[in-house]
């Protein structure tokens, strides 16, 4: 379990905030092209940027409701909101990018559209084909720095990270860069064959991977709405750390559930050593409360109950 989730926040308002100025002016950009050379892997790509930006809004709110502290209506904290408009965000990439891009790709292939203004549209996808690569830098680099602190592959804390902004922000751009690449080899396509083909099957092409991603996002934020528990090798570490404490015995019972991105509620059942009276189990509890605090500040909640021997 990391022990930073402050500084991580910080790096995901970066991540969100960069991709959301690059995809709000490569959306313009894409639009103006491919109304002026008639695209369809283009108008795909204007859609498919249109939803990122989207999304990156809702990213920015679920970063802004989750940090807000614990009140009596939500003893627990809401980092459970991240969750929430992140799930929000992949429907979204998924409807708006994903199968209004395979409607016009099919669209493309029964009423195939004449190119224009050609050059414009290189332009374009040159543009956002590095704007694109920046922000997945800035989100790659966090995720990497995120995985070495967890001692972890980037493709490991992609399949388990319990903060869903940077990840999606980092598959968003991702996609960017496939679907900006695909969207100019089709253009060049279109323009030396004369066919639209290429422009059709590069859309559909688009549109499958955005629903791809899409559903991979939707299930993962799913799963943690759903009170996911942490990977089992930092319970096994939990367990091994409290068992180590003297006047603990055992622990019989450690479940570990994510509570938001940076933070986790621990229950654990701890069997004490014979022969503690009542004010050394007090005492033995609140030392194993406070080092947790000051070590674990990713633990927000730590509930241990002593149990008798069996």
């Amino acid at each position: 379990m990391t022990a930073a989730p402050t500084a991580a926040r910080d790096e995901s308002f970066v991540s969100v905030l960069t991709a959301l100025a690059a995809n709000s002016t490569i959306a313009v950009a894409k639009g103006i092209a491919a109304v002026l050379t008639g695209s369809p892997a283009l108008l795909a790509e204007t859609l498919h940027t249109i939803a990122d930006a989207g999304n990156e809004v809702l990213l920015w709110i679920a970063l802004r409701r989750s940090r807000r502290p614990p009140d009596a209506s939500h003893p627990l904290g809401y980092g459970p909101e991240r969750y929430y408009w992140a799930l929000l965000a992949a429907v979204g990439m998924f409807v708006v990018g994903g199968a209004l891009s395979l409607w016009e790709g099919v669209h493309a292939l029964i009423d195939p559209p004449a190119l224009d203004t050609f050059w414009v549209g290189v332009a374009v996808l040159i543009v956002a084909l590095v704007l694109d690569s920046v922000s997945r830098f800035v989100a790659l680099r966090q995720l990497r720095r995120q995985a070495a602190e967890r001692r972890l592959t980037v493709r490991e804390l992609l399949r388990e990270s319990p903060d869903p902004t940077v990840v999606t922000v980092y598959l968003e751009d991702s996609i960017d860069v496939l679907g900006a690449a695909l969207a100019l080899v089709a253009l060049v396509l279109h323009r030396v064959t004369g066919s639209a083909l290429p422009d059709a099957l590069a859309t559909i092409a688009i549109g499958l991977l955005l629903g791809y991603v899409a559903l991979k996002l939707t299930s993962r934020n799913r799963q943690l709405l759903a009170n996911q528990g942490v990977p089992e090798r930092y319970v096994d570490q939990l367990r091994e750390r409290l068992t180590a404490v003297a006047g603990v015995e055992a622990v019989t019972r450690l479940e570990a559930v994510y509570l938001g991105p940076g933070e986790v509620l621990v229950a654990a059942d701890v069997r004490m050593q014979p022969g503690l009276g009542g004010d050394e189990l007090t005492a033995v509890l609140a030392r194993i409360r406070a080092d947790a605090a000051r070590e674990l500040p990713v633990i927000a909640r730590l509930y241990l109950t002593p149990v008798p021997r069996e």
